[in-house]
């Protein structure tokens, strides 16, 4: 079982680890959504980070305990020579160079990089490479077609699941397959989400979030959200959703 640590150091230069995440945390594994996530300009502060290890978890691994505690580094200066986890993810979002002290190597980790440790050694840095035009290549895309699509997508999944039900509790129950077609009418729903996702710029994976872990809204709860300030961020409906994404959106540009 291949373990990994996902390390993240935010603009203040305060550190933080998860705890072990333990089973295929390979860079091509499990972690390469630590990898591009990093390299789409994901990591921007803590809050995502947070939220990205909180998802992640739940995804991979649904371990209950504290995920995330705070990482001494004393001086700029990260001391591999006494880890003994397969791999740490070392995420640089900070104004300043750090110092990785391996076994048999010390190398720099540069502002704005990732660098991917195995147990005592210094693999690989991976460094950021910003898509400037990303925001001006954008289209405009009404809010009225967007909360369309996301309730259209909610209806078709709600009737999904009573076809389930239907069939589950049939004493006529069918074969397999032909209980599982009524899913064809959403296969596409995952290319519709992307979609939507690249449209909205939502690089922070809030329609996954409304969508997956809300309920389309429906299990949302006053104080959910919350930013990096501690600012309630109310999404609790599509309409509300779209209004989110497009402030982002201008924020940024």
């Amino acid at each position: 079982m291949t373990r990994g640590k996902i390390i993240y150091i935010d603009n203040n230069g305060k550190a933080y680890s998860t705890i072990e995440f333990n089973g295929d945390m390979y860079p091509d594994g499990n972690a390469s959504e630590v990898l591009e996530r990093f390299e789409e300009g994901y990591f921007e502060n803590y809050y995502i980070y947070e939220r990205f290890v909180e998802r992640f978890n739940k995804r991979h691994y649904r371990y209950n305990n504290e995920l995330i505690k705070k990482f001494i580094c004393k001086d700029n200066v990260i001391d591999v020579t006494e880890n003994w986890t397969d791999y740490l993810y070392i995420i640089n979002e900070s104004s300043k160079e750090y110092i990785i002290k391996g076994k048999e190597n010390t190398e720099i980790l540069n502002k704005q990089s990732l660098g991917i440790i195995r147990f005592q050694t210094f693999e690989k840095a991976i460094h950021r490479v910003i898509r400037e035009d990303a925001i001006r290549n954008t289209f405009d895309f009404t809010k009225e077609d967007f909360v369309k699509i996301i309730y259209r997508l909610r209806d078709s999944s709600d009737l999904i699941d009573k076809v389930d039900e239907l069939f589950r509790n049939s004493r006529d129950n069918v074969e397999s397959d032909f209980c599982n077609a009524a899913s064809l009418q959403i296969s596409h729903e995952s290319t519709v989400v992307y979609l939507l996702k690249t449209i909205m710029l939502d690089k922070y994976d809030n329609i996954d979030y409304f969508i997956y872990e809300m309920d389309y809204g429906r299990s949302y709860e006053p104080g959910m959200i919350v930013d990096e300030n501690d600012k309630e961020i109310d999404i609790s409906t599509a309409e509300k959703l779209y209004d989110y994404l497009v402030d982002i959106k201008n924020q940024a540009g």
